[in-house]
């Protein structure tokens, strides 16, 4: 007779069953991804709006991908901030060759601007590595790199064509348009676009550029134009006096100023005032890219080049469209509307449909009540037979618990006072009477809190008493410790009411200044150096007074605590390698030291 099968046994071999078709089905989970690095070489550090925002749609479309596991790497190079440093782009590149020797990168992107190093320094570096370069093909006097794949990213003269177009719509009472547009070549080149634009309006739009106008006298114009004008906001990056500017910096300027509606053709400005435009979205232009070099670690090949038209989309600012009196419908189809406030039922449609509901609960309660009313009233002259009954059983009852609870209460009383006494005890350091690591751990944290939330910067500066060991080996512990605990009155003495000073462990204190900009940090920190070192106690065996070394940095948007930290120690210990007795900011060389 055959025996029926285990129930176990059949549940394992289901389960068996449903991995091995699950496994088949998704090979990638066992084999794993293929391994791509991409390098984009930038021209503006990573904190720039459009950079950013490139950055982020590259990462967005690798992340998205299931076939490639993509290492990003990024390079901001900031040619143009050390063009009168002749030898800074070849050690870049020498840095570079290292590195990218190394890590062999699959794809290149590149902003126009580093073609040149690329060029000079960096030949055959990345033979036959899919190369994008951010450029015009034909722009005058580009370097061509061999095997480079242009993409064009320069405002052209159908996007200005597009934006006096959308201004025409949107304002018909606008008869005047004034072009911020700087003086450098490529801004040049802009004009030349601009220019050919306005002659498609010729008769219905006057166009002036102000190429010719310094950053001040531009911003005045702005400030003080009529109500048939409006501005066109393309960039100012160089102005006619040969200063340089932060494009993005000036037109935030720029919206601010203006006295009529100001448009733009890059979105990621949009937020400071300017209504919009038909503009660049660098997150998508960067997902476009991604896109492009996908294909060619398909092995493809054909993937093509994101165009300009690709990535220019209608973006307005809808605060500024309600500030112009500029009605949503008349935008362009397709317009990607921010900052939009919401109305009152796209804002609260949850509290209003709960609203509703609990109406509709507390009617069916009030109709309960109605009817439970005779029965309540009814057990409410039982239940007064039965309270005076209970009622002296309750008081005697009372009594003895109103007794319990003095005592109790005492007793809580007396731990209360002695859990508050070792509260203090664990934040306090013994020896000096300092608050200890912990609390000023805790402060930091605080602060870290507000600065995030609020803006509030601080100061945090870390402090070594110099030669303490010799103090502790020639003299002995106890006048190491004396030595401590001078210094800690010196510079908690010398600090503010809101200023904190603890010791951070052994010969080392923290300094905490929140709510201090990096100035008057600098002149509190130097007043306590000079106090300390000429306060009086010297180390007979070393034959000089109690110094001690600072190294100071100010908290940085987006910066964790042990960032920070690090780079006050490691200021600290650039200052106690030049000779002690100093205060060494971060980013310092040494030049700029403050010796006491």
């Amino acid at each position: 007779m055959r025996m029926p099968a285990h129930p176990v046994a059949v549940f394992r071999g289901a389960c068996l069953l449903c991995a091995w078709l699950f496994l088949t089905m998704h090979p990638g989970l066992v084999w794993g991804k293929d391994r791509k690095n991409v390098l984009v070489l930038h021209n503006f550090n990573q904190d720039y709006p459009a950079v950013a925002a490139f950055d982020l749609g590259l990462r967005e479309t690798f992340a998205a991908d299931a076939r490639f596991d993509v290492r990003f790497f990024a390079e901001y190079l900031n040619i143009q901030a050390y063009e009168d440093l002749p030898a800074y782009q070849p050690e870049a590149a020498r840095y570079l060759r290292l590195k990218y020797g190394h890590v062999r990168p699959d794809a290149v992107f590149a902003d126009n601007a580093v073609t040149p190093m690329i060029a000079r320094h960096l030949d055959g570096l990345f033979a036959g590595v899919p190369l994008l370069v951010q450029a015009e093909k034909d722009a005058p006097g580009g370097v061509v790199v061999p095997g480079m794949t242009p993409m064009p990213w320069a405002v052209s003269e159908e996007a200005i064509d597009r934006n006096f177009q959308l201004i025409e719509r949107l304002l018909p009472q606008v008869r005047r348009v004034v072009v911020v547009l700087g003086a450098s070549s490529a801004e040049a080149r802009m004009g030349a676009a601009v220019r050919a634009a306005a002659a498609r309006h010729a008769g219905r739009l006057f166009v002036e550029t102000t190429q010719s106008l310094g950053l001040d006298a531009m911003l005045d114009k702005v400030g003080s134009l009529e109500r048939d004008t409006a501005v066109l906001a393309v960039r100012f990056g160089r102005d006619a006096a040969g200063n340089s500017h932060i494009p993005a910096r000036v037109l935030r300027q720029v919206a601010e100023r203006a006295s009529v509606p100001v448009f733009g053709v890059d979105r990621h400005v949009l937020g400071n005032g300017m209504v919009g435009g038909y503009s660049h979205a660098p997150r998508l232009a960067g997902r476009l890219v991604a896109a492009w070099m996908i294909s060619h670690f398909d092995g493809r090949g054909d993937a093509k080049v994101p165009e300009l038209n690709d990535f220019l989309i209608y973006a307005f600012d809808a605060r500024a469209l309600e500030r112009w009196n500029i009605p949503e419908s008349a935008l362009p189809p397709g317009s990607e509307l921010l900052y939009r406030r919401e109305s009152l039922w796209e804002g609260y449609k949850p509290y209003i449909l709960g609203g509703g509901l609990v109406f509709m609960a507390q009617s069916a309660l009030v109709v309960g009540l109605v009817v439970n009313r005779r029965r309540r009233r009814r057990a409410e002259a039982a239940l007064a037979a039965l309270n005076a009954s209970l009622e002296a059983r309750v008081m005697a009852r009372t009594r003895e618990l109103h007794e319990a609870n003095e005592a109790l209460h005492d007793a809580k009383e007396e731990l209360e006072n002695l859990n508050a006494s070792l509260e203090r005890l664990s934040r306090t350091d013994s020896l000096t009477g300092l608050p200890n690591r912990r609390r000023a751990e805790e402060a930091l944290h605080e602060a870290l809190v507000r600065f995030r939330r609020y803006g509030h910067g601080f100061v945090v500066a870390m402090a070594d008493i110099d030669h303490f060991k010799q103090i502790n080996d020639a003299i002995g512990h106890d006048a190491g410790d004396a030595a401590l605990r001078h210094a800690a009155r010196a510079m908690a003495g010398s600090l503010r009411e809101t200023d904190l000073v603890a010791r951070w462990g052994g010969e080392e204190f923290l300094l905490f200044m929140p709510d201090t900009a990096e100035a008057g940090a600098r002149r509190l920190l130097a007043r306590i150096c000079d106090c300390l070192a000429s306060d009086g106690l010297s180390c007979a065996a070393l034959s000089a007074p109690l110094t001690a070394t600072f190294g100071a940095a100010a908290i940085r948007p987006g910066e964790s605590l042990d960032e920070l930290l690090r780079r006050a120690d490691q200021a600290l210990y650039r200052g106690k390698a030049m000779g002690r007795n100093r205060v060494i900011w971060d980013g310092e060389d040494g030049t700029e030291a403050a010796v006491c």
